[in-house]
Protein backbone atom coordinates (compact mmCIF):
# COMPACT_ATOMS: atom_id res chain seq x y z
CA UNK A 1 0.00 0.00 0.00
CA UNK A 2 1.32 3.69 -0.93
CA UNK A 3 2.24 5.18 2.37
CA UNK A 4 -0.18 8.24 3.89
CA UNK A 5 2.91 11.06 3.44
CA UNK A 6 3.39 9.70 -0.27
CA UNK A 7 -0.54 9.86 -0.61
CA UNK A 8 -0.74 13.46 0.34
CA UNK A 9 2.42 14.91 -1.86
CA UNK A 10 0.40 13.14 -4.55
CA UNK A 11 -2.78 14.79 -3.83
CA UNK A 12 -1.10 18.02 -3.35
CA UNK A 13 0.94 18.11 -6.73
CA UNK A 14 -2.26 17.26 -8.69
CA UNK A 15 -3.53 20.47 -7.24
CA UNK A 16 -1.12 22.17 -8.32
CA UNK A 17 -1.33 21.09 -11.48
CA UNK A 18 -4.81 21.93 -12.06
CA UNK A 19 -4.35 25.29 -10.51
CA UNK A 20 -1.60 25.97 -12.94
CA UNK A 21 -4.41 24.81 -15.59
CA UNK A 22 -7.05 27.53 -14.38
CA UNK A 23 -5.32 30.43 -13.21
CA UNK A 24 -4.91 31.09 -17.34
CA UNK A 25 -8.78 31.29 -17.05
CA UNK A 26 -9.03 33.58 -14.76
CA UNK A 27 -6.32 36.14 -16.35
CA UNK A 28 -7.94 36.14 -19.39
CA UNK A 29 -11.67 36.57 -17.51
CA UNK A 30 -9.80 39.51 -15.88
CA UNK A 31 -7.96 41.55 -18.31
CA UNK A 32 -11.04 40.61 -20.98
CA UNK A 33 -12.95 43.46 -19.75
CA UNK A 34 -10.69 45.89 -20.38
CA UNK A 35 -9.50 45.22 -23.74
CA UNK A 36 -11.24 47.36 -26.46
CA UNK A 37 -12.57 44.47 -28.26
CA UNK A 38 -14.50 43.43 -25.72
CA UNK A 39 -17.57 46.07 -26.53
CA UNK A 40 -17.88 44.53 -29.65
CA UNK A 41 -18.34 41.07 -28.63
CA UNK A 42 -22.24 40.13 -28.11
CA UNK A 43 -23.93 40.59 -24.67
CA UNK A 44 -24.21 36.60 -24.35
CA UNK A 45 -20.37 36.29 -24.48
CA UNK A 46 -19.66 39.27 -21.85
CA UNK A 47 -22.48 37.77 -19.44
CA UNK A 48 -20.56 34.50 -19.91
CA UNK A 49 -17.07 36.16 -19.08
CA UNK A 50 -19.08 36.89 -15.81
CA UNK A 51 -20.21 33.68 -15.28
CA UNK A 52 -17.35 31.97 -15.98
CA UNK A 53 -14.87 33.70 -14.00
CA UNK A 54 -17.16 33.10 -10.79
CA UNK A 55 -17.07 29.78 -12.00
CA UNK A 56 -13.22 29.81 -12.10
CA UNK A 57 -12.37 31.84 -8.93
CA UNK A 58 -14.58 29.32 -7.10
CA UNK A 59 -12.40 26.25 -8.48
CA UNK A 60 -9.35 27.71 -7.62
CA UNK A 61 -10.88 28.38 -3.64
CA UNK A 62 -11.34 24.36 -3.78
CA UNK A 63 -7.98 23.78 -5.44
CA UNK A 64 -6.47 25.85 -2.87
CA UNK A 65 -8.09 24.81 0.01
CA UNK A 66 -6.15 21.76 1.13
CA UNK A 67 -3.06 23.81 1.97
CA UNK A 68 -4.66 25.91 4.68
CA UNK A 69 -6.35 22.80 5.93
CA UNK A 70 -3.21 20.86 6.53
CA UNK A 71 -1.85 24.01 8.41
CA UNK A 72 -4.65 25.22 10.45
CA UNK A 73 -7.00 21.94 10.85
CA UNK A 74 -4.10 19.45 10.59
CA UNK A 75 -1.58 21.72 12.45
CA UNK A 76 1.13 20.53 8.96
CA UNK A 77 0.10 16.39 10.34
CA UNK A 78 -0.16 13.90 7.34
CA UNK A 79 -3.48 12.34 8.05
CA UNK A 80 -6.20 10.20 6.75
CA UNK A 81 -8.60 12.99 6.94
CA UNK A 82 -6.43 15.50 4.82
CA UNK A 83 -6.28 13.35 2.68
CA UNK A 84 -10.02 12.61 2.35
CA UNK A 85 -10.36 16.39 2.04
CA UNK A 86 -7.66 17.00 -0.40
CA UNK A 87 -9.28 14.42 -3.33
CA UNK A 88 -12.90 15.80 -2.10
CA UNK A 89 -11.95 19.02 -3.28
CA UNK A 90 -10.16 17.96 -6.48
CA UNK A 91 -13.51 16.11 -7.03
CA UNK A 92 -15.78 18.88 -6.47
CA UNK A 93 -13.08 21.66 -8.06
CA UNK A 94 -13.59 19.74 -11.99
CA UNK A 95 -17.39 20.17 -12.09
CA UNK A 96 -17.16 24.26 -12.56
CA UNK A 97 -13.38 24.08 -14.26
CA UNK A 98 -15.25 21.87 -16.94
CA UNK A 99 -18.31 24.31 -17.19
CA UNK A 100 -16.00 27.25 -17.36
CA UNK A 101 -13.35 25.71 -19.67
CA UNK A 102 -16.67 25.17 -21.85
CA UNK A 103 -17.89 29.21 -21.50
CA UNK A 104 -14.21 30.40 -22.09
CA UNK A 105 -14.44 28.67 -25.80
CA UNK A 106 -17.85 30.47 -26.56
CA UNK A 107 -17.15 33.98 -27.43
CA UNK A 108 -13.87 33.02 -29.14
CA UNK A 109 -16.11 30.76 -31.46
CA UNK A 110 -19.17 33.04 -31.73
CA UNK A 111 -16.74 35.94 -32.68
CA UNK A 112 -15.83 33.77 -35.84
CA UNK A 113 -18.22 31.13 -36.40
CA UNK A 114 -21.43 32.60 -35.20
CA UNK A 115 -23.84 31.92 -32.15
CA UNK A 116 -24.13 28.08 -33.42
CA UNK A 117 -20.63 27.89 -33.89
CA UNK A 118 -20.10 29.08 -29.91
CA UNK A 119 -22.92 26.88 -28.72
CA UNK A 120 -20.93 23.76 -30.72
CA UNK A 121 -17.48 24.31 -29.81
CA UNK A 122 -18.57 25.32 -26.13
CA UNK A 123 -20.75 21.94 -25.53
CA UNK A 124 -18.27 19.94 -27.23
CA UNK A 125 -14.91 21.23 -24.78
CA UNK A 126 -17.90 20.65 -21.95
CA UNK A 127 -18.45 17.46 -23.20
CA UNK A 128 -14.66 16.40 -23.50
CA UNK A 129 -13.64 18.08 -19.83
CA UNK A 130 -16.45 16.25 -18.07
CA UNK A 131 -15.85 12.22 -20.29
CA UNK A 132 -12.35 12.26 -19.27
CA UNK A 133 -12.25 14.04 -16.03
CA UNK A 134 -15.44 12.32 -14.53
CA UNK A 135 -15.65 9.28 -17.02
CA UNK A 136 -12.52 7.33 -14.39
CA UNK A 137 -15.72 7.27 -11.61
CA UNK A 138 -17.66 4.38 -13.51
CA UNK A 139 -14.08 2.60 -14.29
CA UNK A 140 -13.97 2.63 -10.54
CA UNK A 141 -17.78 1.02 -9.72
CA UNK A 142 -17.17 -1.32 -12.47
CA UNK A 143 -13.80 -2.35 -10.75
CA UNK A 144 -15.72 -2.37 -7.36
CA UNK A 145 -18.72 -4.17 -8.26
CA UNK A 146 -15.48 -7.46 -9.62
CA UNK A 147 -14.19 -6.48 -6.23
CA UNK A 148 -11.35 -6.06 -7.20
CA UNK A 149 -8.78 -3.25 -7.04
CA UNK A 150 -4.88 -3.19 -8.73
CA UNK A 151 -2.65 -3.93 -6.00
CA UNK A 152 -0.45 -1.49 -5.16
CA UNK A 153 3.50 -1.47 -4.52
CA UNK A 154 5.80 0.33 -2.88
CA UNK A 155 8.86 1.75 -4.17
CA UNK A 156 11.06 0.02 -2.19
CA UNK A 157 9.61 -3.24 -2.79
CA UNK A 158 9.42 -3.13 -6.69
CA UNK A 159 13.25 -1.69 -6.95
CA UNK A 160 14.36 -4.37 -4.63
CA UNK A 161 12.44 -7.16 -7.05
CA UNK A 162 12.96 -5.88 -10.41
CA UNK A 163 16.29 -4.04 -9.90
CA UNK A 164 14.33 -0.82 -11.77
CA UNK A 165 12.97 2.09 -11.17
CA UNK A 166 10.06 2.05 -8.51
CA UNK A 167 6.23 2.33 -9.51
CA UNK A 168 6.50 5.75 -6.80
CA UNK A 169 9.42 7.21 -8.91
CA UNK A 170 7.51 6.30 -11.95
CA UNK A 171 4.54 8.14 -11.00
CA UNK A 172 6.54 11.66 -9.45
CA UNK A 173 8.41 11.65 -13.11
CA UNK A 174 5.43 11.47 -15.05
CA UNK A 175 3.24 13.94 -13.03
CA UNK A 176 6.13 16.07 -13.22
CA UNK A 177 6.57 15.80 -16.92
CA UNK A 178 2.68 17.05 -17.22
CA UNK A 179 3.85 19.74 -15.17
CA UNK A 180 6.38 20.62 -17.39
CA UNK A 181 3.87 20.85 -20.21
CA UNK A 182 1.04 22.82 -18.72
CA UNK A 183 2.54 26.49 -18.24
CA UNK A 184 3.34 26.43 -22.01
CA UNK A 185 -0.29 24.97 -22.83
CA UNK A 186 -1.34 27.72 -20.08
CA UNK A 187 0.41 30.42 -22.02
CA UNK A 188 -0.47 29.42 -25.27
CA UNK A 189 -4.49 29.70 -24.12
CA UNK A 190 -4.05 33.03 -22.86
CA UNK A 191 -2.59 34.44 -26.32
CA UNK A 192 -5.04 32.19 -28.23
CA UNK A 193 -7.74 33.58 -26.22
CA UNK A 194 -6.74 37.49 -25.75
CA UNK A 195 -6.11 38.05 -29.68
CA UNK A 196 -9.48 37.54 -30.44
CA UNK A 197 -10.16 40.87 -28.69
CA UNK A 198 -7.91 42.19 -30.78
CA UNK A 199 -8.53 45.05 -34.15
CA UNK A 200 -5.85 42.66 -36.19
CA UNK A 201 -7.62 39.66 -35.46
CA UNK A 202 -11.00 41.38 -36.57
CA UNK A 203 -9.51 42.14 -39.93
CA UNK A 204 -8.12 38.98 -40.79
CA UNK A 205 -10.01 36.53 -43.48
CA UNK A 206 -12.88 34.52 -42.11
CA UNK A 207 -10.54 31.48 -43.34
CA UNK A 208 -7.90 32.17 -41.07
CA UNK A 209 -9.99 33.11 -38.32
CA UNK A 210 -11.50 29.47 -38.59
CA UNK A 211 -7.14 28.08 -38.48
CA UNK A 212 -6.92 30.22 -35.25
CA UNK A 213 -10.48 28.24 -33.75
CA UNK A 214 -9.07 25.02 -34.58
CA UNK A 215 -5.29 25.78 -33.22
CA UNK A 216 -7.63 26.64 -29.75
CA UNK A 217 -9.54 23.41 -29.50
CA UNK A 218 -6.27 21.42 -30.19
CA UNK A 219 -4.13 23.03 -27.50
CA UNK A 220 -7.56 22.92 -25.43
CA UNK A 221 -7.78 19.46 -26.09
CA UNK A 222 -4.16 18.82 -25.30
CA UNK A 223 -4.70 20.83 -21.77
CA UNK A 224 -8.13 18.89 -21.13
CA UNK A 225 -5.76 15.64 -21.62
CA UNK A 226 -2.98 16.62 -19.36
CA UNK A 227 -4.92 17.48 -16.63
CA UNK A 228 -6.96 13.70 -16.15
CA UNK A 229 -4.27 12.26 -14.65
CA UNK A 230 -5.05 14.35 -11.69
CA UNK A 231 -8.49 13.08 -11.77
CA UNK A 232 -8.33 9.57 -12.37
CA UNK A 233 -5.48 9.60 -9.52
CA UNK A 234 -7.85 11.12 -7.10
CA UNK A 235 -11.30 9.58 -8.18
CA UNK A 236 -10.18 5.73 -9.52
CA UNK A 237 -7.33 4.95 -7.33
CA UNK A 238 -7.97 7.11 -4.28
CA UNK A 239 -4.00 8.27 -4.07
CA UNK A 240 -2.90 4.61 -4.48
CA UNK A 241 0.40 3.97 -6.55
CA UNK A 242 -0.15 1.67 -8.59
CA UNK A 243 0.99 0.12 -12.38
CA UNK A 244 -1.93 1.10 -13.96
CA UNK A 245 -2.18 4.51 -12.91
CA UNK A 246 1.47 4.69 -14.12
CA UNK A 247 0.04 3.02 -17.17
CA UNK A 248 -2.67 5.56 -18.28
CA UNK A 249 -0.87 8.77 -16.79
CA UNK A 250 1.95 8.12 -18.90
CA UNK A 251 -0.26 7.73 -22.05
CA UNK A 252 -2.23 11.10 -21.15
CA UNK A 253 0.92 12.92 -21.23
CA UNK A 254 2.04 11.31 -24.96
CA UNK A 255 -1.23 12.04 -26.45
CA UNK A 256 -1.47 15.54 -25.55
CA UNK A 257 1.37 16.33 -27.41
CA UNK A 258 0.02 15.84 -30.86
CA UNK A 259 -2.74 17.97 -30.39
CA UNK A 260 -0.47 20.22 -28.84
CA UNK A 261 1.71 20.08 -32.04
CA UNK A 262 -0.88 21.35 -34.09
CA UNK A 263 -2.36 24.02 -31.96
CA UNK A 264 0.98 25.53 -31.97
CA UNK A 265 2.02 24.99 -35.48
CA UNK A 266 -2.16 26.39 -36.56
CA UNK A 267 -1.07 29.37 -34.67
CA UNK A 268 2.71 29.46 -36.03
CA UNK A 269 0.99 29.47 -39.83
CA UNK A 270 -1.23 32.26 -39.29
CA UNK A 271 1.33 34.46 -37.65
CA UNK A 272 3.55 33.75 -40.71
CA UNK A 273 0.86 34.10 -43.14
CA UNK A 274 -0.30 37.78 -41.20
CA UNK A 275 3.78 38.94 -41.26
CA UNK A 276 4.17 37.08 -44.68
CA UNK A 277 1.16 37.46 -46.56
CA UNK A 278 2.15 34.53 -48.95
CA UNK A 279 0.10 31.63 -48.54
CA UNK A 280 3.21 29.28 -49.19
CA UNK A 281 5.73 30.45 -47.05
CA UNK A 282 3.35 30.42 -44.65
CA UNK A 283 2.60 26.54 -45.33
CA UNK A 284 5.69 25.65 -45.29
CA UNK A 285 7.13 27.45 -42.23
CA UNK A 286 3.91 25.67 -40.84
CA UNK A 287 4.50 22.18 -42.18
CA UNK A 288 8.58 21.97 -41.53
CA UNK A 289 7.70 22.98 -38.22
CA UNK A 290 4.98 20.33 -37.43
CA UNK A 291 7.88 18.09 -38.99
CA UNK A 292 10.40 19.61 -36.32
CA UNK A 293 7.84 18.71 -33.36
CA UNK A 294 6.97 15.28 -34.92
CA UNK A 295 10.31 14.29 -35.23
CA UNK A 296 11.89 15.36 -32.78
CA UNK A 297 8.95 13.96 -29.78
CA UNK A 298 8.60 10.57 -31.49
CA UNK A 299 10.39 10.12 -34.46
CA UNK A 300 14.11 10.31 -32.86
CA UNK A 301 12.46 8.53 -29.56
CA UNK A 302 11.27 6.02 -31.48
CA UNK A 303 14.26 5.59 -33.00
CA UNK A 304 16.32 5.25 -29.94
CA UNK A 305 13.61 2.67 -28.13
CA UNK A 306 13.68 0.43 -31.55
CA UNK A 307 17.48 0.65 -31.70
CA UNK A 308 18.82 0.91 -28.31
CA UNK A 309 21.81 -2.34 -28.62
CA UNK A 310 23.06 0.07 -32.01
CA UNK A 311 22.87 3.37 -30.06
CA UNK A 312 24.84 1.99 -27.41
CA UNK A 313 27.48 -0.03 -29.42
CA UNK A 314 27.81 3.59 -30.95
CA UNK A 315 28.29 5.05 -27.01
CA UNK A 316 30.64 2.52 -26.02
CA UNK A 317 33.21 3.04 -28.80
CA UNK A 318 36.32 5.02 -27.40
CA UNK A 319 37.25 8.02 -28.33
CA UNK A 320 40.08 8.02 -30.78
CA UNK A 321 42.17 11.52 -30.43
CA UNK A 322 44.45 11.87 -33.05
CA UNK A 323 48.48 12.03 -31.51
CA UNK A 324 51.19 14.46 -33.48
Amino acid sequence: MTQLKDKIQSAMDESRTLVLGAEILIGFDFTAPFQEGFKRISGLSRDLNILGLALMLFTLVLLLAPAPFHQLAMSGQDTAILHRFATHAVELALGPFAVALGIAMYPVAEEIGGRGAGWTIALSTLFLAFTFWYGPMFLKREQEKRGGKENSMSGSEESSETGKTSIHDKIRQVLTESRMIIPGNQALLGFQFAIVLQQGFRDLAPWLKWIHLWSLSFITLSTIVLLTPAAYHRIVENGEETERFYRVANTLVLWSLPPLALGICGDFFLVTYKMSGSLCISLAAAALMLALFVGMWFGYTWFRRNHTDYVLSREAKPYKSETI
